[in-house]
């Protein structure tokens, strides 16, 4: 888990935008919250992934979030369940805003009867959080992220 600050430097959110997104319009808040002054709220790589992807809807596809809190909450428990290896080389598939799914990057086909799909890759958001969320000192233990060659 990490603290607001951090998490501001990971989206690109200021405060106030994640205090919004988080607290006054509950479209993806913290996993747990701010208990009073010096005790920020704190996020999980999945909460700090869901907040890029709500960026990446906000700024480049220009899709207002409140109309899709209900999707936000969804893809939230999408994510939950899922290790963190395992969303590589995944996207996430928004069938019409309604629903997300996750696919392999291989098996995305888009077919004349699925309703209109909005695919977004995972492994760039991936990278950025592998950075942040492993464990620096990792001579005790296996990789907790990514495996690692032996030579």
């Amino acid at each position: 888990m990490i603290p607001a600050g951090q998490v501001q430097n990971l989206t690109a959110l200021t405060a106030n935008q994640l205090r919004e997104w988080s607290h006054r319009r509950d479209l993806i808040p913290p996993d747990v919250a701010a208990r009073g002054p010096g005790r920020p709220a704190l996020y999980s790589w999945q909460t700090v992934l869901l907040l890029r992807i709500a960026v990446v809807l906000r700024e480049r596809f220009r899709i207002e979030l409140q109309a899709h809190k209900g999707l936000l909450h969804a893809l939230r428990d999408l994510f939950s369940g899922v290790p963190f290896p395992m969303l590589r080389g995944c996207v996430l598939a928004l069938r019409a805003m309604e629903h997300g799914e996750l696919l392999s990057e291989g098996l995305v086909r888009v077919g004349v009867d699925d309703p209109d799909t909005l695919f977004l890759r995972l492994d760039p958001h991936l990278d950025v959080l592998e950075a942040e969320f492993a464990p620096q000192d990792q001579s005790e233990q296996l990789p907790l992220f990514r495996a690692v060659r032996v030579r």
